[in-house]
């Protein structure tokens, strides 16, 4: 629910731009409100899902995504829009949330990272299909509006089984989640090098990320001549890529542990962030310069997402709806902050793009080396 609704609007981006008769610096706040929607919420639904369960506040926001999908489909002006995309990524939020808050209730360690990753796998499919779906709705619809009717069945959909099937994993009773003050959680949280740092971890390469997909469809069309239905086909292959890297890392994860999959996927990243820069620099935009690099770049994707989110949960079990709600909280709003950045500074020259990209794989590979100097602390700590 959560990435397919930011994710199918992607190749409408360019078509809300000539409808609303608006600049592409603003027309990226379909996509921005959405992501601070998700981002500001979290922290408020992961304490919520610690104290009420998990599966009440998941139903609330499912009932949310629904109510402003079918606003989003209706909306007559952009500010309309906007403010309902925005009331989509609150909703959408609690998919996140409590997914992982349900994980880390019922597993441990690299149990937990390993299920996690099958989850994140899963999840990868919706950005694959959702523009690709988005494509179809619009020949279909005629509008680009008539996307969200997706959104709302997905919703809907959705909505069925976690009524009907979704447990409760939240412990009734437990002392230290029933009295412990929200702030003080946050407040302990903040002070762990390993949740600062996974987080950021996730943070940056969400960045990277949506910094490329704020201007990915317009770059397409105007430098590369491929239409929205292509760039749709393309980002899905390379998200196909990302899912499959995920589902690798879970297994391999049982072998060679996290921190050994998070390093490999740190490197990876950085590799792929400075060959993307130089290859756009020395060959100029076109097809090899994007889609090699990009490769490298959602492999390491794969290994890094699933690893960093189980990491940033892993050392705070009673509170592990608060750890989950703030790092995804903290990781979007980078992401969207570098799509705000990218959608700012496009003038119609990738390069510049590029070297946002390159600066946060740099800074996800420094917040790998704050990971793994709390993990050392730890570890003295216990010996």
């Amino acid at each position: 629910m959560s990435p397919f609704g930011m994710a199918i609007v992607v190749p409408t981006l360019e078509l809300f731009a000539n409808e609303f008769q608006s600049s592409y610096s603003i027309i990226q706040f379909i996509i921005s409100a959405y992501l601070f929607g998700l981002a500001i919420s979290q922290p408020f639904m992961g304490f919520l899902s610690d104290k009420l369960g998990r599966k009440p506040v998941m139903i609330s926001g499912i009932i949310l995504f629904i109510i402003a999908s079918y606003i989003c489909m209706t909306a007559e002006t952009l500010s309309t829009l906007i403010f309902a995309r925005f009331l989509q990524g609150v909703g959408g939020s609690v998919g996140t949330v409590t997914s992982r808050a349900i994980i880390r209730d019922s597993y441990v360690g690299d149990q937990a990272a390993k299920s996690l990753s099958r989850v994140t796998a899963t999840m990868g499919m919706a950005p694959m299909i959702a523009p690709v779906i988005g494509a179809i709705a619009l020949s279909i619809s005629g509008s680009p509006n008539g996307i969200f009717m997706i959104t709302l069945l997905i919703g809907i959909l959705i909505l069925v089984p976690v009524l009907l099937f979704l447990p409760e994993t939240v412990i009734k009773g437990d002392p230290e989640r029933a009295q412990t003050a929200w702030y003080k959680n946050y407040y302990k949280l903040l002070r762990s090098e390993i949740f600062v740092g996974s987080t950021f971890i996730y943070g940056f390469t969400t960045g990277s990320f949506f910094a490329i997909l704020a201007v990915g469809s317009t770059v397409f069309s105007r430098d590369l001549g491929i239409d929205s239905t292509g760039f749709g086909l393309v980002w899905s292959s390379l998200t196909i890529l990302y899912a499959s890297a995920s589902f690798f890392a879970g297994n391999l994860t049982a072998r060679i542990g996290l921190m050994r999959v998070l390093n490999t996927g740190a490197i990876l990243n950085l590799l792929a962030g400075f060959l993307f820069a130089s290859l756009i620099y020395l060959t100029g935009t076109n097809i090899f310069s994007i889609v090699f690099p990009l490769s490298l770049m959602f492999f390491a994707h794969g290994f890094i997402v699933s690893m960093s989110m189980a990491k940033a949960v892993s050392d705070f079990p009673n509170i592990a709806g608060a750890s989950s709600g703030l790092s995804s909280s903290l990781g979007l709003v980078t992401g969207g902050l570098f799509s705000i950045l990218s959608g700012s500074i496009y003038a119609g020259e990738f390069f510049p793009i590029a070297i946002i990209v390159w600066l946060s794989t740099c800074l996800c590979y420094l917040c790998f080396l704050l990971v793994r100097s709390g993990d050392k602390k730890k570890v003295l700590q216990i010996s």
